[in-house]
């Protein structure tokens, strides 16, 4: 169990113990190095979801919301992608491929790390050798995204040109650079305690579970931030509607459909909501009883009640999912039946299954909204299909690690994050966020096949039976694509207004007032 003084700030707290003065604004400040020179917002405080002792500044394993939020003010990817989900040149200038798609050239901008030291091709293929070599405590998101890169056969063309070699051929690659997990890191680097970046702001300090403090970075490539020192703070949901209430902060992510509501009639505040950016969903876990049967699989999709879940555990504040990924997205399947909540035909698959009194685990937490609240009624509805559902709850704190290994059905909520980067990353064999373990040789062979593709329209063809297979026998039950709703203080312009995972997303070196 996490110690309380590691847990996400509570409203009480978040209130009585922070002692931040929020958006102060100071002119006339020095211009030395990491001081945001010239006229500037003195301390810029932004409360986001927390996970207590999950939480991290390691660029190759971190996966949660408010560890990328603090990633992309420290480090910079090669490529991010934009709010369709389409890669652009970050500290990349450039990308080029071969003509059959073996090799990249990757050209850097001229940018610095924050001591001053130029940035180089040789920090891309370390950052490359350690997300590909040997596993720590913590799986790297990337490794399974970037396994077709041949380290060997890659090198530096000069100072600031790689060519990455590719074991086969893919025209995706610059969407597997924009993944989760390959933010570049310096040559040599292993500590991430004090972490040396070269994004917008500076380390200063790091307490899991309770903030970042960062300064503005002068040095830049994207040109040096107003914001002087910022703060990304950890806060349950109640505490970051009333922290931005207070004024005790500038900015708050994630919020509940209540706090939204409430939180538009306060004036001062101004509230934006991104549809299709909470993707909830139900993880069966393939590989164990009873979900390695596909037919008990296929009766799971049918004993969801999807429109009930998102009127009660979403308050209506979403939209139907159809077992299908990325919604408003390129190379998203909009055009596969709905699966429709079905009582009859889901105890007649269980009939043919063999197991007409299922009875299995749904391992849950408070880590998101609405969790807690769509476990209890799921059970309900499977109820009605001679199911019985035991609902353990455990903490929000470590459930998205627990989960990952753990359970017979367990819960999520994904941010956007491009088509083939979510196959690459947690369903394809063995990929270290494949939550519901899912293993399926035509599902891998057609993978490589689409990425090795050069013609786009062939290429979204074979994603398509990508979806077909998933939508058919896949372990993912995506019940809802909630609105994903952020509040900050009026008084600031450039506020991030993208979806999750996108580059705008929780950006904030060009806030101003």
């Amino acid at each position: 169990m996490v110690p309380a003084s590691d847990r996400p700030l509570s409203r009480r707290g978040f209130l009585l113990g922070t002692g931040l003065a929020a958006g102060a604004l100071v002119s006339g400040c020095g211009s030395g190095p990491g001081t945001g020179g010239g006229a500037g917002i003195t301390t810029f405080s932004a409360v986001l979801e927390g996970s207590g002792a999950d939480e991290s500044l390691d660029p190759g394993t971190s996966h949660l919301f408010i560890d990328e939020a603090r990633l992309k003010a420290l480090y910079d990817g090669l490529f991010e992608v934009d709010n369709t989900m389409r890669p652009v040149p970050r500290l990349a200038s450039s990308g080029e491929p071969n003509a059959d798609g073996t090799r990249w050239r990757i050209v850097l901008r001229d940018a610095r790390w924050h001591d001053g030291t130029k940035v180089t091709s040789a920090d891309v293929l370390y950052t490359l050798s350690r997300v590909l070599g040997p596993p720590g405590p913590k799986p790297f998101i990337a490794a399974a995204t970037l396994d077709l890169v041949d380290l060997a056969q890659s090198r530096e063309v000069d100072e600031r040109t790689a060519e990455i070699v590719l074991k086969r051929p893919s025209f995706e690659f610059l969407t597997a650079l924009s993944a989760y997990g390959t933010r570049v890191i310096r040559d040599g680097t292993t500590d991430f305690s004090r972490p040396v970046g070269t994004g917008p702001f500076r380390f200063t300090s790091f307490r899991p579970g309770k903030e970042l403090v960062a300064t503005a970075y002068d040095g830049y490539w994207g040109g040096a931030p107003k914001i002087q020192r910022l703060r990304v703070l950890s806060a349950e949901a109640d505490a970051r509607q009333a922290a931005l209430r207070s004024g005790q902060a500038d900015f708050a992510d994630n919020l509940t459909p209540a706090a939204a509501k409430t939180l538009r009639g306060v004036d001062g505040v101004s509230v934006q909501s991104a549809p299709h950016s909470g993707i909830y969903y139900f993880a069966m876990k393939t590989d164990r009883p009873p979900f390695d049967n596909v037919d008990v699989r296929r009766a799971l999709m049918r004993m969801v009640d999807r429109e009930e879940l998102v009127k009660v555990a979403l308050q209506g504040q979403g939209e139907v999912a159809n077992d299908v990924f990325g919604q408003g997205f390129e190379y998203y399947a909009g055009d596969l039946p709905a699966h429709t909540y079905d009582p009859d035909e889901a105890k007649a698959l269980l009939r043919k299954a063999g197991v007409p009194d299922l009875s299995f685990e749904l391992f849950t937490a408070p880590a998101a909204a609405g969790f807690v609240e769509a476990a209890t009624l799921f059970a309900e509805q499977a109820r009605r299909s001679g199911v019985t559902v035991r609902v353990r709850v455990g903490s929000g704190d470590t459930y998205y690690s627990e989960a990952l290994k753990s359970g017979q059905l367990t819960m999520g909520q994904s941010g956007p994050l491009p088509i083939p980067n979510h196959f690459a990353s947690r369903l394809l064999t063995g990929s270290p966020q494949n939550r519901t373990n899912w293993s399926d040789p035509e599902f891998d062979a057609l993978y490589g096949r689409a990425v090795a593709t050069a013609s786009e329209p062939e290429r979204a063809a074979l994603y398509h039976r990508l979806h077909e297979i998933l939508h058919d026998r896949g372990g993912f039950v995506f019940w809802g694509n909630a609105f994903w709703t952020s509040a900050a203080s009026s008084t600031f312009h450039g506020i991030p207004a993208g979806v999750p995972n996108s580059l705008d997303w929780a950006r904030f070196d060009k806030v101003t007032r």
